[in-house]
């Protein structure tokens, strides 16, 4: 038997994720003994009592580090909080998380964008430099984080009151990414408590795609989905090569970053006419019902004519083809984020039958809904 020992914070989406990856390459070794550890010191100690013959860990502090290093094993680590640490890495690229954010943020039509994150952590500094380089042009406002160290559970209440006074200041409207969905989720809630729009007046991107903090945030939390579970197995292949007397790689092995989910937070233009955000208001929180042309324009209230204008001079579309494009975004995160049925995933996207449902996404996108669910599956697997 080959004991392996697991150190990760198992409330991070991102590390279960990973264990996943681990696990499917671990079915073929019968012989590898999984043993789950917290990365908390006092469970880190006690690994010296089981033997491990090797070691991955989501590694954040340098007491655990020093612990597991001082067990003379092979370790991989799988955090890019400290990536100074002398040890194996397999990670995401977490400068091209940040360049896909710039993206993401300015095909919003925005002009104003800020960034949240620890100038203390590796990824969180290295995430802001691929977000500025891919808006040199323009300024990026940046709020640190006080506390050193990395902290799972989100933002300290002791440092609120100079987070809210920044989010205040802002020039708005902006697009704000965050260097996590448990804080991205937060600032979502604080932008309710001082009555900003969200997406309206701060466009919120996160990064993991935690589908219980971006379903928890409201509006739901767009975020940067990252392949953990190919991080999972690269690590343990490359474990599995350092036990057999490998070479350590030179340099970390960095995964790019799989795409971003767009769901509410981010699922706007930036629009300064009233109108059109009233309208998309609409359309956004009903999208799952049989909405018409005609329910949005009685809901905002001016003539169908001058609604279609003021949309199609906007956006770029027409009031019918907006509502079609986000029911076909609703489906697609369906698709690729739960196993429903194509029968609810019609319903839920609000479309009358699985038919109709097919016959406008393949108009949309060239593939049939299975046939995209299958891809997504492929490509995130």
């Amino acid at each position: 038997m080959v004991p392996i020992a697991l150190v990760f914070s198992y409330s991070l989406s991102y590390c279960r994720s990973i264990m996943r990856g681990i696990r499917a390459f671990a079915k073929s070794r019968p012989e590898w003994v999984l043993l789950p550890a917290s990365h908390e010191l006092h469970a880190v100690k006690t690994l010296r009592e089981r033997h491990p013959r090797g070691i991955i860990g989501h590694i954040y502090s340098n007491e655990v580090a020093n612990e597991l290093q001082a067990m003379r094993k092979p370790v991989v680590n799988v955090c890019g909080i400290m990536p100074w640490l002398r040890l194996p890495r397999v990670g995401v690229d977490d400068a091209g998380i940040g360049r896909m954010a710039a993206l993401h943020l300015a095909d919003r039509g925005l002009e104003h964008f800020a960034f949240i994150g620890h100038d203390k952590q590796g990824a969180s500094v290295e995430r802001l430099r691929g977000f500025r380089e891919a808006l040199s042009d323009y300024h990026v406002h940046v709020h640190y984080w006080p506390k050193e160290g990395f902290q799972p559970q989100g933002w300290a209440a002791s440092s609120t009151t100079d987070l809210l006074r920044w989010l205040t200041e802002l020039p708005k409207p902006v697009g704000l990414f965050v260097a996590g969905d448990v804080w991205g989720l937060q600032i979502s809630e604080f932008c309710r408590q001082l009555k900003l729009k969200v997406p309206e007046e701060v466009a919120i991107l996160g990064v993991d795609n935690d589908d219980l903090y971006c379903e928890m945030s409201r509006p739901s939390l767009s975020s940067i989905a990252v392949p953990g579970e190919k991080v999972g197995h690269e690590a343990a292949a490359l474990l599995e090569r350092l036990l057999h007397g490998g070479a350590a790689p030179k340099t970390p092995l960095l995964l790019p970053p799989v795409g971003v989910v767009t769901r509410q937070s981010t699922d706007l233009l930036a629009i300064r006419d009233l109108d059109i955000v009233k309208a998309l208001g609409l359309i956004r929180s009903q999208i799952a019902s049989p909405l018409s042309v005609a329910d949005v324009v009685e809901h905002v209230a001016v003539s169908r004519r001058s609604l279609e204008r003021k949309f199609r001079s906007t956006i770029g579309r027409g009031i019918g083809v907006e509502i079609r494009r986000q029911r076909i975004e609703r489906a697609k995160d369906l698709l690729v984020h739960t196993d429903l049925p194509m029968s609810r995933v019609a319903l839920q996207s609000g479309f009358a039958s699985s038919k109709q449902l097919s016959v406008t996404f393949r108009q949309s996108t060239g593939l049939t809904p299975s046939g995209y669910r299958r891809r997504n599956a492929l490509e995130q697997s």
